[in-house]
């Protein structure tokens, strides 16, 4: 065999790659190229080995304390738990979707309270499958019920997760002391069972929040040093460890996302130091959970690309189980194809992709060491300062988690509107023919539903607070694009956009792309052409397609002819039709105002804010 190592000069420092790198710029800074995440910190595209040498880690091997590598020795497997989320609300189509997944290889199930939840749990060996019931305020009553179905060699969890249930609705359904005496007593009648959790602390509802990794880990642990001191006093922190789970939510951002799960790790165990000195220093196993933040109704299918990467992520992250969540999920209760999917995700990684073969597969990414030691840093800074300031339940009362992630929301649909955050089928590539499919029904809450507390719901919360509020990024495209769908469906005719064609071949065809994409987005449906010989052709052929919108495509060299000429044509004509002109061209802005441009589209311009423009002068939005 070839050895072509020869080939390859070694180089410790970095000084050839940028003279190649900085020539590529041509002239621009090198911190050009810097990723400037959500989180606060910059990362560079490249590191050597000499940048991470003072990134030092004790005992830094997997299975040894503390665990940044994994919980899981080297000489075995990344083994990791395959577990399904059942969603339906027919109890009887959900007993069959228990089964056909546990058949299909899940070996764990998520699931919410049913009226007939003990029936519906009756055939499952929870010795062997994984029983994880989603409660929330119900915990006490679901677990009355389930309790005679379990023993010491059970497996799974209930959520019991109060301040979860406190962020996200406002107040305590039972008042704070029943809900945190409730929560103690499930705690402690789990305590026999080492696979069965009585608790579950989550930072999902941060995550679909639109949390960075660093606040979801910081909020995750200063919950945890909360409920350890609650209701767990009397323990260590390692045998609180051993009496809990704790489930993580993944997104899009793949390198960073690794680096979180060796983050969350490596903190708690700063934990179990902090509060045991010497002692067991149990690992935490961690489920990890595919979000809902970057998930969309239009393009669906992709959403099967975003949770694939999503759980790449946190297995080689090191995840002790995981949930993906059907790609459908945004739409309504997923089917069986979906759910077979989700399912199917896990078992091609594991069984295919051989993902379960090696422990921390990472290490060696000088990337992935600089990232996690950045995230680390950057949450248990923030974490000390919640505590710092009274914990997580002061810091909901005060509005202060709410607050952070007010900003960021801002900060992050903003970005989106203004196309520097993407997602395909979105604001990226829609595709203009597609129709939005939805099955999903507005229901009462499950425990409600269900009846499993009836009479138990308090009326006066001796604690209020601001909820936090769950979005999803693609929502607010989503709702305009349907708008547009609902007004064509209405008037049985779609709402157009012509692209104008004139000039320069290469600016037109490119400024009618990037137009074609930035109108779809709004659910217009697109007229695309290869260019006409002058503005009078182009008018001709705009009036003739009876377009609500015609978009003006050339070079900023040509718009000062062609543009004033097709712009007051049409308006002369038909004063109701949008005209857009794709660019900004500045110095003639103002003068195309007046020759009938009404508004222009460009790389800093807001796509929400022009669709809302458009949507209320063809009165879609009133």
């Amino acid at each position: 065999m070839e050895k072509l190592f020869k080939d390859f000069k070694a180089c410790a420092s970095k000084e050839a790659w940028m003279e190649e790198v900085l020539k590529d710029l041509k002239g621009k800074p090198y911190d050009k190229i810097w990723w400037k995440t959500y989180e606060g910190f910059e990362l560079e595209p490249y590191y050597k080995g000499f940048e991470i040498e003072n990134i030092k880690v004790k005992d830094d091997f997997p299975g040894k304390f503390p665990y940044l590598r994994s919980n899981k020795p080297s000489k075995k497997e990344n083994s990791w738990t395959i577990r399904q989320e059942i969603s339906c609300s027919d109890p009887k189509k959900a007993a069959g979707m228990i089964a056909e997944a546990i058949k299909g290889g899940a070996e764990g199930i998520d699931i919410k309270p049913y009226r007939e939840l003990k029936k519906l749990l009756k055939p499952v060996n929870n010795s062997k499958t994984a029983v994880n019931i989603q409660a929330g305020v119900g915990s006490a009553e679901v677990f009355d019920t389930v309790k005679n179905l379990l023993n010491v060699k059970s497996k799974g969890s209930i959520d019991n997760d109060p301040l979860k249930e406190l962020a996200l609705e406002g107040e305590f359904a039972k008042g704070e002391k029943k809900r945190f005496d409730e929560m103690k007593k499930i705690f402690d009648q789990c305590k026999d069972m080492p696979d069965f959790k009585g608790l579950v602390i989550s930072n999902g509802h941060f995550h679909d929040s639109g949390a960075t990794i660093v606040q979801k880990i910081a909020y995750l642990l200063s919950t945890a040093v909360f409920y350890k001191e609650k209701i767990a006093r009397d323990m260590t922190f390692s045998e609180f460890t051993k009496n809990i789970g704790i489930s993580h939510s993944v997104g899009q951002y793949y390198l960073l996302e690794i680096a979180g799960l060796r983050s969350l790790r490596m903190l708690w165990s700063n934990l179990i130091m902090a509060y045991d000195k010497k002692g067991t220093n149990t690992p935490v196993d961690i489920h990890a959970r595919t979000g809902l933040f970057n998930k969309t109704v239009f393009d669906p299918h992709v959403n099967m690309l975003r949770t694939t990467t999503e759980a790449m992520s946190a297995i080689i992250g090191g995840c002790n189980s995981l949930t993906v969540l059907p790609y459908d999920v945004c739409i309504g209760e997923p089917d069986a194809f979906s759910n077979r999917i989700a399912r199917n995700t896990q078992l091609i990684l594991k069984e295919e992709a051989h993902l379960d073969r090696f422990v921390d597969p990472s290490e060696g990414s000088y990337y992935i060491v600089k990232a996690t030691d950045l995230i680390a840093k950057d949450a248990w800074k923030l974490f000390q300062k919640i505590e710092a300031e009274g914990g997580m339940f002061e810091a909901l009362k005060k509005g202060d988690i709410q607050k952070e992630l007010d900003e960021l929301k801002a900060k992050r649909l903003s970005n989106f509107s203004m196309r520097k955050d993407n997602l395909v089928g979105t604001n990226h590539v829609p595709n203009p023919s597609e129709i939005s499919v939805c099955r999903r029904k507005e229901e009462a809450v499950p425990e409600q539903r269900s009846g499993v507390f009836s009479g138990e719901i308090s009326k006066k919360s001796d604690v209020k607070i601001a909820k936090i509020k769950p979005y999803r990024l693609s929502e607010e495209f989503e709702k305009h694009r349907k708008m547009t769908e609902k007004y064509n469906s209405e008037n049985n005719k779609k709402v157009t956009a012509f692209m104008a064609t004139v000039g320069n071949l290469t600016m037109r065809k490119a400024r009618a792309s990037f137009s074609s994409a930035y109108l779809a987005a709004g659910g217009f449906n697109i007229i695309d052409n290869n260019g006409f010989k002058d503005a009078d052709e182009a008018v001709k052929e705009a009036f003739k397609s009876k377009a609500e919108i015609v978009v003006i495509c050339s070079s900023d060299e040509e718009y000062p002819s062609v543009a004033p000429e097709i712009a007051s044509k049409i308006k002369s004509v038909n004063p109701g039709v949008f005209v857009i002109l794709a660019g900004y061209p500045t110095e003639i802005v103002e003068s195309l105002k007046k020759s009938g441009v009404d508004e222009f589209i460009h790389m800093r311009s807001d796509s929400i804010a022009t669709i809302k423009k458009i949507q209320t002068r063809l009165g879609i939005l009133k």
